[in-house]
């Protein structure tokens, strides 16, 4: 995988340049490093998990639906899915009013948790995100979210600090995270991409698109669901290391 551009290029695509930051012969304002939100920066379960139980609870409690608490490993898998994939799975009886509300109610505990204090970006995220800030490259957020939890997220956690965009697929008329990626990629096509996250549809987005992935095994997938990536993260902290070993050449 890897964009083809004009110039003096290596194997990936990424015009060389000998005053590039931080020695690298990479020009790494070129390269926009694209990443997934939820597994890849956010320990999401921290904050989805509460939120979903108490959802079960009031359900049996006050709405008389028999539903059971679901494991960790199924709420898991829900992570980077779209909401109605998630209600079809966990509450396929409910109506598409009443999911609408359950769904609301869950986003909202999951606020009220990050309001209270509850810190659930992965350890070390903020120094990792400085350290690819300060070696030149550029960065944006692609997730498979709403647009009211991007824009909770982007002023919580001050997003901007270090990424230029922080894309929802909501915006994008809920298009496929491939196709989303397609349009972005369209509009700005001299830059070399890298697709970093945790799901399928991460996967799916750097194969599409011909782009490199980083597969982040720390995250939400599950077994063989990240087939086809160039490297492989077993926690944030080996991003930097990994981003240069498949871009500098």
């Amino acid at each position: 995988m890897g964009n083809n551009q004009a110039g003096e290029e290596n194997r990936t695509g990424i015009p060389k340049d000998d005053t590039a930051v931080g020695g690298s012969k990479v020009d790494r304002s070129k390269i926009m490093l694209v990443f997934d939100y939820d597994g890849t920066i956010q320990e999401t379960m921290k904050i989805y998990a509460p939120a979903v139980l108490d959802m079960a609870k009031r359900l049996r409690n006050i709405y008389g639906y028999r539903v059971e608490n679901p494991g960790y490993a199924r709420m898991e898998s829900w992570l980077g899915l779209r909401n109605e994939e998630m209600w079809e799975d966990f509450a396929p009886a409910l109506s598409a009013d009443a999911r609408a509300a359950a769904a609301a109610r869950v986003a909202a505990y999951m606020r009220a948790l990050v309001r209270e204090g509850v810190d659930p970006w992965y350890s070390g995220t903020r120094e990792i995100l400085d350290k690819l800030k300060a070696e030149g490259y550029r960065m944006m957020i692609l997730s498979n979210s709403d647009h009211e939890y991007a824009d909770f997220n982007r002023d919580s956690f001050e997003t901007d600090k270090w990424f230029e965009r922080y894309v929802d697929c909501e915006s994008w008329d809920w298009q496929p995270k491939a196709d989303v990626l397609s349009s972005i990629i369209a509009d700005n096509p001299e830059m070399t991409y890298v697709m970093i996250g945790d799901r399928f549809n991460d996967r799916e987005a750097a194969v599409k698109n011909h782009i490199l992935f980083i597969a982040c095994d720390y995250g939400y997938a599950r077994a063989g669901e990240l087939d086809e990536a160039d490297a492989r993260a077993h926690s944030i902290e080996e991003l930097p290391e990994i981003i240069a070993r498949l871009t500098d050449y």
